[in-house]
């Protein structure tokens, strides 16, 4: 025989009318004012809490004069004025800044156009918010005794500092300038810093260079045989942020861009001082930072204004955006360039000015 299980079922008692009157009393005595008293502690808890900070907006920059405002501005306290917090990545070469921002480590580059446009062309979608400067004479081809123009470069050799950079852009259209075709002389890839050795160990004949590196270049004897400023606009250094930290965070941004042109103002008026501010941080001699300065057109506000205008010059980002991609479209450096549309936002530099007092 199989026993039988049985599971009774008591009869549920329906509550009275006074039951749930006390049940409500208490809900209302007991649960309610302890809630009331979570809720406020939690208050007067976080009231207490400092303010948590965006993390810093990390830029990567390098020894260059036309770069070194920010470090005036963090010096001066001027970014954290304006509610924003930097982190400057400092690199020893304009190659390993492109490199720090392509890895992701940091959110902005200080570096020339050319260079922007060409990391777009490898899937970094950047957004060109400040004209840091044009390169006049900060930019130049040293040479060794004996080659006084770019045409005697035919069959020699000339370096520039990395491929399809602002360096092998400007070394090209340099030589074109003199009518020297690019299979007519051989390239090396020697980085600035480096040229003056070059030179001596007879490496190349001629290199792109800027300071320090073409003072002390001059003061052993060779010469400049080009500049930059022969091309106007070939090398615009520019600062550009990730597209997505434009989208994510654009007052911290337009934060760091009204601190730049504060610093431009304040390097203006104390000269000596942001020199020295400067030099301290780029390594350079205050000579090698006040030569540098001298070699190089840094526009103000409204030169930025101008800077982000369509007009027909190469001081125009446009303009000079427009030249770039075609010189690498046509020599086959790249198969496809983002529209300079979707690379320069004018919006920062637009608010700024209107926000200007009249």
């Amino acid at each position: 025989m199989h026993a039988s299980v049985t599971i009774a079922t008591l009869p549920q008692k329906e509550p009275s009318y006074r039951e749930i009157w006390i049940l409500k009393r208490l809900i209302k005595l007991l649960v309610i004012p302890c809630l009331v008293a979570v809720m406020a502690l939690w208050l007067l808890h976080s009231l207490n809490q400092p303010l948590q900070q965006s993390s810093p907006l990390r830029i990567a920059i390098n020894p260059w004069p036309g770069f070194a405002d920010a470090f005036v501005a963090a010096e001066k306290g001027l970014f954290t004025k304006n509610g924003v917090t930097v982190q400057l990545v400092m690199q020893s070469e304009q190659r390993l800044s492109n490199r720090t921002y392509k890895d992701g480590d940091s959110d902005g580059l200080f570096a020339p156009l050319s260079d922007v446009i060409v990391l777009a062309t490898q899937g970094v979608l950047s957004k060109t918010v400040y004209v840091v400067d044009y390169s006049q004479s900060g930019d130049v081809i040293v040479a060794r005794p004996g080659v006084t123009s770019l045409a005697d470069l035919k069959g020699g050799s000339i370096s520039i500092d990395s491929v399809h950079s602002f360096s092998h852009i400007y070394v090209l259209r340099a030589l074109q300038s003199h009518g020297v075709d690019e299979n007519e002389v051989r390239f090396e890839i020697i980085t600035a810093p480096r040229v003056l050795t070059a030179l001596e160990q007879g490496l190349i004949d001629a290199g792109h260079t800027w300071q320090p590196t073409s003072s002390r270049a001059i003061a052993k004897g060779y010469h400049i045989i080009s500049k930059a400023g022969d091309f106007p606009g070939i090398i615009t250094d520019v600062l550009s942020f990730t597209a997505q930290t434009v989208a994510d965070r654009p007052k911290d941004v337009a934060a760091v861009v009204k601190s730049l042109l504060e610093a431009r103002i304040y390097v203006e008026q104390h000269r000596e001082e942001a020199v020295a501010i400067m030099a301290k941080a780029t390594g350079m001699s205050e000579q090698e930072v006040s030569d540098g300065l001298s070699e190089i057109i840094r526009p103000d506000l409204r030169g930025n204004l101008t800077a982000f205008s369509r007009f027909k010059s190469t001081l125009s980002l446009y303009q000079s955006g427009s030249y770039i991609t075609d010189f690498l479209l046509d020599r086959g450096f790249v198969r496809h360039v983002p529209r300079i549309d979707d690379l320069v936002d004018p919006k920062i530099i637009n608010t700024l000015s209107s926000d200007r007092p009249s």
